[in-house]
């Protein structure tokens, strides 16, 4: 499963897809930044992920489920369900991605990793990347989305060859301003991720600490370099 790509100081764009529907409630700028901030100020996040990742413009090719857990400070855990069973862990200083089938597990600093925007589990440091690289508009939600609470936002990257990505969208709710969906063309390739089940809190829920990561006894550790 590829870090990142999920895995934003620009000029931001009003019209285009949305020129023709409602009038919105809030601009561009405003939804990014209403977003990022409570995203940033959340002691824990919860959801359901589902990543679908193919060829573009083709049915997807991959599809993976797992559980999100994030807390500031770029601490996140990513059990992975399926398409078979695996777990990325960020604790803030390193992103350990475990690979049970060969009993090994790679290692990355996630100070880099913020750093280059490939930093999927930290979602506010990876939009906010994209975003100072990129225009930003509003677009209608389509379907499946209800535009009377749910905004969407489309970034543009202004170099494409050197951001390393096409186009990203990304699903807002107004509510309570969680990310409800992120679609990532780079490379030819789409990644679309979808999150359920959004629980937040004010705190980290009681029963040790999630982001804590210790390599199974016998897994084999690789140090890999951005």
């Amino acid at each position: 499963m590829r870090q990142g790509r999920f895995l934003f100081l620009v000029p931001f764009l009003l019209g285009g897809p949305l020129a023709a529907a409602q009038v919105p409630r809030y601009t561009a700028p405003q939804v990014l930044e209403k977003m990022l901030k409570a995203q940033e100020a959340r002691a824990y996040f919860q959801a359901d992920l589902v990543k679908r990742e193919g060829p573009r413009g083709q049915r997807p090719t991959a599809v993976s489920r797992g559980l999100l857990r994030a807390a500031p400070g770029g601490r996140a855990r990513l059990d992975i369900k399926a398409p078979s069973p695996g777990l990325i862990v960020s604790d803030g200083r390193h992103l350990w991605v475990e690979l049970p089938e060969v009993q090994q597990v790679m290692r990355y600093n996630a100070s880099k990793l913020r750093e280059s925007g490939n930093f999927f589990l930290d979602l506010p440091s990876s939009i906010r990347h994209y975003s100072k690289i990129s225009l930003c508009r509003l677009i209608v939600p389509g379907a499946g989305f209800d535009p009377a609470g749910v905004s969407a936002l489309e970034l543009l990257p202004l170099r494409p060859e050197r951001a390393g990505f096409q186009r990203m969208r990304v699903w807002v709710d107004e509510r309570r301003w969680v990310i409800l969906r992120v679609l990532l063309d780079y490379n030819g390739t789409r990644s679309d991720v979808r999150f359920d089940h959004i629980l937040t809190r004010p705190r980290v829920p009681d029963g040790g600490n999630p982001f804590h990561y210790k390599p199974p006894k016998g897994f084999e550790v690789f140090d890999l370099d951005l």
